[in-house]
């Protein structure tokens, strides 16, 4: 029985709404491998990206872990392994502590008794959570490089290129807005 890792992360133009998410998945075990032979390449080799349009920074966090648990699916639930979610979202790692509350309050503002904004969003981590039943890990994001250990380090290599994707994305923009291209 193999578990499993999966680190996410984000990166967003929050004036045009506009976002990368990203993630890494991997068996556990790649986690003994010592900090100083995890190479970037390795992990950026096998980072998934997506673009989202139409988003906020907690909504593209949610967005981004329920993409990549549906696309990591087929695997997980076709056995007991374990899932280990690894993010730097406070609003990813609280929603299981605040599930109860959400879903006693039926997702609405205890304020204006509106519906929370990321209400299904929430419903649909909630669900996969339960399918998969993965665990999810706070990671300290933007340590100095000599002080990471495995998870840092991998986590880093995917915060980096997810950044460099945003980048991208937004070069493009600019480019196809210029006139005569």
């Amino acid at each position: 029985m193999e578990n499993y890792a999966l680190f996410t992360d984000v990166s967003l133009d929050p004036k045009l709404k506009m976002g990368v998410g990203a993630y890494f998945f991997t068996g556990i075990s790649f986690l003994n491998t010592s900090v100083q032979l995890i190479e970037r390449v390795e992990v950026a080799g096998q980072l998934i990206k997506r673009r989202f349009m139409d988003t906020s920074s907690t909504k593209l966090e949610v967005q981004t872990v329920i993409w990549a648990l549906e696309n990591c699916r087929s695997i997980l639930s076709s056995s007991e392994n374990k899932l280990y979610v690894y993010t730097d979202s406070q609003c990813v790692t609280g929603l299981p502590e605040r599930r109860s509350g959400l879903e006693g309050n039926k997702f609405l503002s205890k304020r204006t008794n509106h519906p929370l904004k990321n209400a299904s969003l929430y419903r649909q981590f909630y669900q996969l959570y339960d399918e998969l039943d993965f665990e999810v890990i706070k990671v300290a994001g933007h340590l100095p490089f000599s002080s990471q250990d495995t998870v840092h380090r991998i986590f880093s290599y995917v915060d980096r290129d997810v950044r460099k994707e945003l980048k991208f994305w937004m070069s493009e923009i600019n480019i196809s807005d210029k006139p005569g291209r």
